[in-house]
């Protein structure tokens, strides 16, 4: 298992980023707001109604919560840039590597293939004098 090493603030900012970017923030915060309007403006056994509407209390908090909760999603998409910048340049590396093999590989291909071309031309040259040789050979002998 890899070693976290993490500040204490970087795990902060990841655990709010993934609390605040799930269905269960979602889904806990609107039962949350559903029940304290509805308290708030059913009579409800008698409880005491602390935020009438226009539910000033409840947009204070909300507003709290996305001053404090904007942040740390922000941190933690940053370090998720720098982490992801890291893995990027390290993929450029690796293909500028490679293709940098692939070339010294071409280019040895090309010299072979010159080297080889150049072989071939020989032989060709000198099958053509044995050739022409042979021809001599058959009219001298008559064949």
């Amino acid at each position: 298992m890899e070693a976290d090493e993490r500040t204490f603030g970087e795990k902060v900012s990841d655990s709010v980023a993934n609390f605040g970017g799930s269905w269960w923030f979602i889904i806990t915060g609107a039962v949350v707001i559903a029940l304290w309007v509805t308290i708030n403006i059913v009579p409800f056994l008698g409880w005491i109604k602390w935020d009438n509407y226009p539910f000033i209390l409840l947009n204070l908090f909300l507003s709290l919560i996305a001053a404090f909760q904007a942040p740390f999603i922000l941190m933690a998409q940053r370090r998720c840039e720098i982490k992801q910048d890291m893995i990027y340049r390290s993929l450029f590396r690796e293909i500028k590597e490679l293709v940098e093999a692939d070339l010294s590989l071409e280019h040895e291909i090309i010299e072979k293939n010159i080297s080889l071309e150049a072989e071939l031309q020989t032989v060709r040259r000198e099958l053509r004098t044995v050739k022409r040789m042979l021809r001599r050979l058959i009219k001298e002998k008559g064949v």
